[in-house]
């Protein structure tokens, strides 16, 4: 399921010069999924082996990796990537959509991860419109906890598109995660590679949206920021 390796990042790992690894395969169908070429596993553009190769050859330039997706954490090679990735003394950070918490548990319980980014689609009510198998909305739930009870640095983080969720929708989640470290709020941008245009639309997220939530859940999310 490796797909890709972007060489360098600034933006991907927060604080750390990274390099950012996509898996191909999602379990999910978010109509704003800019990555909608990933969600069928993909032929690899570079194998396994090479992306360690550069990652080893870089390691004294790098501190850290991003690994991306699709969904990585169903990827069956993914401990044992990381585990390679950690022999090079790099820090891990993983993005994942909270499908899979008994991944993201056995991951943490070994010391694999330093970071965990994941995305809150939706109030939980509402994730019968990106999920497949709506026994990934209770799996969902139960990741959350698993992140704020980790211990590690973590971010949560929502597309924000106005035609999709209204602002008390992101009261919603604001308390189903309230008390989290950090929430980014990211706005929706156009691209040809938006899974439904049709829903989302061609026009970014009005800023003044965006302002009005981040106004309206700032008290029960203090660490919120405006990411892009």
């Amino acid at each position: 399921m490796i797909y890709d390796l972007m060489p360098v990042t600034l933006a991907d790992y927060p604080g750390k010069v990274a390099a950012t690894v996509f898996i191909s395969g999602c379990n999910f169908r978010c109509p704003y999924c800019h990555n909608s070429s990933l969600i069928k596993v993909q032929p690899p553009l570079r194998a396994v082996n090479d992306i360690l190769a550069y990652l080893s050859h870089r390691r004294h330039l790098l501190d850290g990796i991003c690994i991306t997706g699709g969904e990585p954490t169903l990827w069956n090679g993914l401990e044992d990537f990381i585990i390679s990735v950690k022999d090079e003394g790099l820090a891990v950070k993983l993005d994942t959509n909270g499908s899979r918490p008994d991944v993201l548990t056995d991951l943490l319980n070994k010391g694999f991860l330093d970071y965990i980014a994941m995305d809150i689609k939706a109030p939980l009510t509402k994730y019968g419109d990106f999920v497949v198998r709506q026994e990934d909305i209770f799996n969902v739930k139960r990741s959350i906890n698993i992140i704020m009870e980790s211990g590690i640095e973590y971010e949560f983080r929502t597309t924000v598109n106005q035609n999709i969720m209204c602002v008390e929708d992101f009261i919603d989640i604001a308390n189903c995660i309230a008390g989290a470290r950090k929430y980014v709020l990211q706005p929706y941008k156009y691209s040809d590679g938006v899974l439904n245009k049709h829903i989302c639309g061609t026009k970014p997220c009005d800023p003044g949206f965006l302002k009005r939530v981040k106004a309206d859940i700032i008290d029960l999310l203090p660490s919120i920021v405006i990411r892009g």
